[in-house]
């Protein structure tokens, strides 16, 4: 049977949602198939051992570490990536998305493509390092529009420039640039290595903070994974095709209430995937 993990902030949001501590809230997941967890550095730093303690309590495991990091201004590689090598090998790890950076609001075009080639630069070093750790690496689409890894396109380029990182596709993603999530797998599909299953309801006019908006204007909801307006049937059936059998994340920050949208999405992957 397929893995399915889910977010670290989302069984935070669990715990205030229903009146439980965090360990709590882990233990409700896991009732409900969720058997590991996506913990970043946000979630980790200054945190190891009180998150390790909370995983212990909860009875998850940690299927990656997502590390925000500033490869395009700060050159710094190993004390960037270094502390959470560590941790994500004392959490009993071996899978770190990297995300490499962002474009300031005033960058112009050349100081944007220059950013670009400083963090690619970086990813191999941070590549490097991540070997001597026997931890992968991987990248995802990044749904921020100053992120040079929000598009197919650009994901790929990175993935071109690095020949030892992989592809964890984002499915929900995509869309912020208007991209389309089956031409984006058809670009991406040979170094896919790990999956977050991401569904989104699309909408217009929609009042509130953090809700992604497109390039076209289009407003981006989270929802249970199959229930909204990403081909999430379709992309399970191409990754099948394509002998993906490991496991998947599902994602959906901003969702409420959160224990019920983390069941309907297993729901949906254990029949659907």
């Amino acid at each position: 049977m397929r893995t399915v993990s889910t977010f670290y902030d989302h069984i935070r949001a669990v715990a205030e949602q229903e009146g439980v501590t965090v360990a709590g809230a882990m233990r409700k997941a896991c009732e409900l198939g969720i058997t590991a967890l996506e913990v970043s550095s946000f979630n980790l730093k200054d945190r190891v051992r009180e998150v390790k303690d909370e995983l212990a309590a909860g009875g998850l495991a940690v299927a990656s570490v997502p590390i925000f990091m500033d490869l395009g201004r700060n050159d710094d590689v190993l004390s960037q990536c270094e502390p959470y090598f560590e941790a994500t090998r004392e959490l009993g790890a071996d899978r770190v998305l990297v995300i490499p950076g962002f474009f300031a609001p005033e960058d112009g075009e050349a100081e944007r493509a220059n950013a670009v080639e400083r963090m690619k630069d970086g990813v191999n070093r941070v590549a490097e390092i991540a070997e001597n750790y026997g931890i992968s690496l991987i990248m995802e689409d990044f749904d921020n529009l100053l992120s040079p890894i929000s598009s197919a396109e650009g994901l790929r380029s990175f993935l071109d420039a690095c020949p030892t990182l992989g592809c964890c596709f984002d499915t929900g993603n995509f869309r912020i640039t208007g991209g389309d999530e089956l031409a984006a797998y058809d670009l991406l599909r040979d170094r896919v290595r790990y999956v977050h299953l991401k569904d989104r309801k699309y909408a217009h006019g929609i009042e509130g903070e953090r809700i992604p908006t497109c390039t076209d204007g289009m407003q981006l909801l989270p929802c249970a994974v199959g229930s909204g307006d990403i081909r999430m049937n379709e992309l399970a059936k191409r990754l099948t095709a394509d002998g993906y059998s490991s496991g998947v994340a599902v994602e959906f920050y901003g969702a409420s209430p959160m224990l019920d949208t983390i069941e309907k999405s297993v729901k949906w992957v254990r029949e659907n995937f």
